[in-house]
């Protein structure tokens, strides 16, 4: 871990050397400036080399090198255009800044607008895809904040946990789930939940539900209250299905369907409807009795403009009303983000369906609204978030605002919403910015120009209050107050060694981080770091404890924040890394009085990981869930007391 393989750095010199030549190549008979120049890019390059060494290097110094050749592209196409008048010039920027300035969402009036509308983004795909970014990578007040301590992985009773969700009051699907009596668990065929009798760590299959053969399941929800079970899958379309596009140009052969059980008899599982829309699956959300659900449709180049189902969505094998389709002000591709909300207690259709042209992003789901995101270069060489908000309430669909800000998100947990303002930690070229918009994404207050020369590592937000890490050499964790939107103001800064990917409320006055742990001197990653910083005091936040698993390489935390376990009241944390010999998992306490992480658990885990890994409690015993393994232990001791292969 602490020293390069041979073999990786001849990969990685010659990598890095096939991309300088590519420049040198592209660079030929064309000015560039002298920052951009290959004998420039290489000197870079070995200052790279002998500045980080912690695992996610390579990948940064490859998204640098295509950023330069990506920068050398976009700069020859502007030169092409030199003979362009200054006046034109002056005249394509204002109308790039008009378009970029508008705040509505417009929605179709007729099919042929929408055609026209696909029609100019295919005209300028070839150059758009040099201007896009690829820097996207995942107790609340009923204002809408998303505070993780009442978010965390607990019912109501404190019986057994629950999926660990990004925002307090909207649940997420998942592939491993319990109701505190049986865990129900998606098998590695990917068309089977089996149901489980966790029987106090005495593990028997008790039933299963499988889907036909063109059905994926991705995840599914548990309603215990309305004793619903809900897969979201990805569905191939079928003969039948394809013969009702007979005669188009372009069959939409992925379709995105939730299916819905009735599991009050949990003896005779029972299938109550289903739902379809265009495109792969993205993400889904359940609040207040309604499941959201997310695809993203490409509408292809062979589109007919007599033939609506070559360019529209379909909802249940219908192609979207014009009314449905959402036009922002700027061109966005060929692209859809597609929504339906379904009532599960009405599980064979829909409530609502919106679609909005997108060039594809992430998104964030707060308590009454959706918001996409997507970020791009701009010419000035700034990178633009665009913001699209679309409202939802019971089952209701409301394409509301647009907006952008300076720079891009480092995740999802770098944007919040509270009392109706959206606030935002963004990193744009060498500085890291606050911004705090309005309910119609108007900017009310930016502070600019924070840790520069560092990037944001991790994020979250806690009512009035906000944090974020960002690193270069050292880990300094920013407290920001957010109590007067008009007037942020950055209220500390923590310097350590190290970063935190993920951060964790645990409890009111403790935030939870866990990130690697770098040697300041080398740049070598020494193993994953777990930090208890203690925030009772925002104005001096400190480092309370800290404890390096130097066996692992890197946890799934970092990408997978539903894989970690966190449980203030129970006092329980839960993680999964990854080393050399493997796959891991750990389960923590934390000693308030002595301040220090105790290790409770330490197991390797076994049965495929590709899938996620999942720790998950009922009452006092953990089930570490691994494709089709589950190993149950006993949270006191650590000791196994199970487990069964599915």
């Amino acid at each position: 871990m602490r020293r390069e393989n041979e073999h990786e750095k001849k990969q990685n010199g010659y990598c890095e050397q096939d991309m300088v030549d590519q420049i040198a190549r592209l660079s030929e008979n064309t000015e560039v400036p002298d920052s951009l120049r290959p004998e420039n890019i290489e000197r870079l390059l070995k200052g790279k080399k002998q500045k980080k060494h912690f695992h996610s290097y390579r990948i940064g110094l490859a998204a640098a090198c295509v950023a330069v050749v990506t920068g050398i592209i976009v700069w020859q196409y502007g030169s092409l255009h030199h003979g362009m008048t200054d006046s034109k010039r002056m005249s394509a920027g204002n109308t790039e800044r008009k378009i970029s300035g508008s705040r509505k969402i417009r929605i179709a009036e007729s099919y042929d607008e929408i055609y026209k509308y696909i029609k100019r983004s295919q005209g300028n795909e070839g150059i758009a895809m040099y201007a896009r970014s690829g820097n996207e990578t995942s107790a609340a007040a009923d204002t809408g904040s998303g505070n993780e301590t009442s978010a965390a992985a607990m019912d109501a009773d404190g019986g057994y946990s629950q999926t660990n969700v990004r925002q307090s009051g909207v649940d997420e699907g998942d592939i491993a789930k319990t109701d505190g009596t049986y865990l129900y668990v998606r098998e590695d065929n990917g068309r089977t939940i089996d149901i489980i009798d966790a029987g106090k760590g005495q593990l028997e299959k008790y039933n299963e539900i499988t889907l036909e053969k063109e059905y994926t399941i991705q995840e599914f929800y548990i309603d215990t209250d309305r004793k619903k079970l809900v897969a979201v899958c990805q569905k191939e379309c079928t003969d039948a299905d394809n013969k009702k596009q007979v005669g188009t140009a372009v069959r939409q052969q992925t379709k995105t369907a939730a299916v819905t059980y009735d599991i009050s008899d949990i003896k005779k599982p029972v299938k109550e409807g289903e739902v379809t829309q265009s495109g792969t699956y993205n993400s889904s959300r359940m609040a207040d009795g309604y499941l959201y659900l997310f695809s993203e449709y490409y509408t292809g180049s062979n589109v007919v403009k007599d033939k609506p189902v070559t360019y529209v969505p379909m909802v249940n094998d219908k192609a979207m009303s014009q009314s449905s389709i959402c036009l922002p002000p700027e061109n966005c591709g060929m692209m859809y983000e597609v929504i339906s909300s379904v009532d599960i207690s009405k599980p064979d259709e829909t409530a609502d369906h919106k679609a909005i042209l997108s060039e594809g992003g992430q998104m964030y789901v707060s308590k009454k609204n959706i918001y996409y995101y997507e970020s791009g270069w701009q010419q000035d060489n700034q990178t633009v978030t665009t913001l699209r908000k679309i409202s939802y309430n019971k089952g209701k669909l409301k394409a509301a605002a647009q907006g952008k800000v300076k720079g891009y998100l480092n995740d999802t947990f770098s944007l919040d919403e509270y009392k109706g303002n959206l606030r935002l930690f963004t990193t744009n070229n060498d500085e890291n910015l606050v911004t705090i918009l309005d309910k119609k994404l108007d900017k009310i207050s930016t502070i600019e120009n924070l840790a520069k020369g560092e990037t944001i590592y991790s994020a979250r937000f806690m009512g009035e209050s906000g944090y974020f890490v960002t690193y270069e050499q050292v880990d300094p964790l920013f407290s920001v107050d957010l109590s007067d939107p008009e007037k942020p103001k950055i209220l500390g800064k923590l310097k350590i060694p190290g970063f935190s990917e993920y951060l964790h409320f645990y409890g009111e006055d403790r935030l939870l981080g866990i990130g690697m742990s770098i040697d300041e001197e080398s740049g070598v990653a020494e193993g994953v770091k777990i930090t208890m910083f203690n925030i009772s005091d925002r104005s001096d936040v400190k480092e309370e404890s800290t404890l390096v698993l130097d066996d692992l390489y890197g946890s799934h935390a970092a990408y997978d924040y539903k894989s970690v376990l966190a449980d203030p009241e129970k006092n329980v944390i839960g993680l999964s890394g990854y080393s050399q010999n493997g796959e891991s998992y750990y389960l923590l306490t934390y000693n308030r009085t002595d301040r220090k992480f105790e290790t409770i658990l330490q197991e390797e885990v076994n049965g495929n990981t590709s899938q996620g890994i999942r720790g998950i409690y009922i009452e006092d015993t953990l089930y570490v869930i691994s494709g089709n393994i589950i190993e149950a232990y006993d949270m006191n001791t650590g000791v196994k007391s199970g487990d069964i292969i599915l």
